[in-house]
């Protein structure tokens, strides 16, 4: 008999719903959101949720306890789950790890590294509002010492746990993000010569550390050389209007917003029908837009500030690395705008990269960690 397992998470992110289903061959799985969407998602995130995912009734956001629901509560007395996954260090999910343990529960809690990203429209995590005072960093290790597992999502969430917050190494594991890529591995490689209409894709949203307005300077720069090139950008996040006007100012042809979409199962057309993907952030923690790129088979530019990527990214390999600058994203376009058969070069190595990433070897990654784990 499959022992019972629920994750308990935000959003219902479309990803996370399919990834519920995948974890169906390894456990009798259920998982909880606190919340459909945020005003963050666009409507198109919203999709079925099937007769084992659930959006928990009367919850509500609070500043920095994050959400909070009673009904979480009336859950767990009926689904009684031998193992819990808490997405992100909460007050409440505290509260729910003292409770499990009480009940016999093994309590797995996941979540990136905490960065301190309160002066952005998507700040995820305000508990803690600088990560090197030392005291805020005691609480959150007092409040989740009784965890069983911690799953740093990435090397560099692993380490920080460790180093910073004081788990143990045997505490804390690097666990991938469920990704939804299947249809990316259909696209076909870009097969292009110098000179055929390429499309750059920024895939972020628009907000300050993913740098929009610098890959619209450096397309400014290039497209002057290179008159076949067009971008198409994110609509979402609050520099959209500040996009808008500098493509006005600066009477940009060529550049698109992606208003097209109209379901989370097209979305990946946008990416097949693209040929570089740019990210040119101050901070990433190796966005989930970089493996659908890598599986789709693009050529991909992210800037040296971008975190655990070095398992499928390689430089000069399958992709450049840029400074966030517009200039030194620039010249890394332009590796790809001169000798344009490097698409199909990294795209097919890409491909392979991120084989790993498939739902169904993430579900087996986590099955396996929580049994080293001895928590089955």
């Amino acid at each position: 008999m499959k022992q019972r397992l629920v994750f308990i998470t935000n959003i219902a992110a479309p990803y996370q719903v399919k990834f519920c289903y995948a974890l169906q061959d390894h456990f009798d799985t259920e998982f909880w959101f606190y919340d459909q969407l945020t005003a963050r998602r666009p409507d198109w995130w919203k999709v079925p949720l099937g007769d084992r995912c659930r959006v928990l009734s009367g919850s509500r956001f609070i500043g920095p306890l994050n959400y909070v629901s009673f009904d979480v509560f009336k859950q767990l007395n009926r689904f009684e789950p031998d193992i819990i996954l808490l997405g992100g260090f909460t007050p409440l999910h505290s509260l729910i790890l003292k409770i499990a343990k009480r009940k016999g529960s093994k309590v797995v809690v996941l979540s990136e590294p905490i960065r301190d990203v309160s002066n952005e429209d998507n700040a995820s995590d305000k508990l803690l509002e600088r990560v090197n005072a030392k005291w805020k960093t005691r609480i959150l290790h007092h409040m989740f010492a009784g965890a069983d597992l911690i799953f740093g999502m990435g090397q560099v969430a692993r380490d920080q746990f460790v180093r910073e917050f004081g788990f143990t190494d045997k505490q804390v594991v690097n666990a991938p993000y469920p990704i939804d890529i299947e249809a990316y591995f259909d696209h076909p490689l870009r097969v292009k010569r110098r000179g055929d209409p390429i499309r750059i894709l920024f895939a972020n949203r628009l907000i300050d550390r993913y740098q929009p307005l610098i890959a619209l300077e450096a397309y400014r720069a290039l497209k002057r050389d290179y008159p076949n090139l067009s971008l198409a950008l994110n609509r979402d996040g609050h520099l959209y209007e500040a996009c808008r006007d500098y493509i006005k100012e600066h009477d940009l042809e060529g550049v698109t917003f992606l208003d097209d979409i109209d379901a989370w199962d097209n979305m990946h057309l946008v990416y097949r029908e693209s040929d570089i993907l740019v990210l040119p952030a101050t901070y990433s923690n190796g966005n989930i837009t970089i493996i659908e790129a890598c599986a789709s088979g693009m050529g991909t530019i992210v800037s040296r500030h971008v975190d655990n990527v070095s398992r499928h990214l390689k430089e000069g390999e399958n992709c450049f690395k840029c400074e966030p600058t517009a200039e030194s994203l620039e010249a890394s376009l332009r590796n790809y705008l001169e000798v344009p058969e490097l698409l199909e070069i990294h795209g097919a190595l890409s491909k392979q990269n991120v084989e790993h990433r498939r739902n169904s070897s993430t579900a087996l990654t986590y099955r396996d960690l929580i049994a080293q784990a001895n928590l089955i």
